[in-house]
């Protein structure tokens, strides 16, 4: 009869051979962004200052929208999102929209907003 100490070997040699090995980790972070040609890759190419004028602005007599692409904003290239602030004027709607496979992230600074969604079959 073959020993507790035999057998448990057994069964360790038996699941190490067996079982594959995984290994897993985040590659490097630079790999999430792609970094234009000739570009100095430092905080100031991941940093937007182009909506600033916003702060403290006066509310938009009229419905007013200032995106940053990637032309302004080079960090956005290969993430598959855009950048935009929408301002409205007082008592105005945002008319019914789409974003196909896309998501939508609201900030409100002010006043108060109705947001409602509707499934598309």
């Amino acid at each position: 009869m073959a020993s507790k100490h035999q057998l448990f070997f057994n069964l360790v040699l038996i699941c190490t051979t067996l079982l594959p090995i995984s290994m897993a980790g985040d590659p490097d972070i630079l790999t999430d962004f792609i970094i234009p040609p000739n570009a100095i890759v430092n905080g100031s190419l991941f940093t937007f200052t182009g909506m600033r004028s916003l702060v403290n602005s006066p509310i938009p007599s009229s419905f007013t929208v200032l995106k940053a692409s990637m032309v302004q904003f080079p960090a956005l290239e290969g993430q598959s999102v855009s950048y935009a602030v929408l301002e409205f004027p007082n008592d105005s709607v945002n008319p019914p929209h789409t974003h196909p496979r896309a998501s939508e992230l609201l900030f409100l600074l002010g006043g108060s907003l109705e947001v409602g969604f509707r499934r598309h079959h």
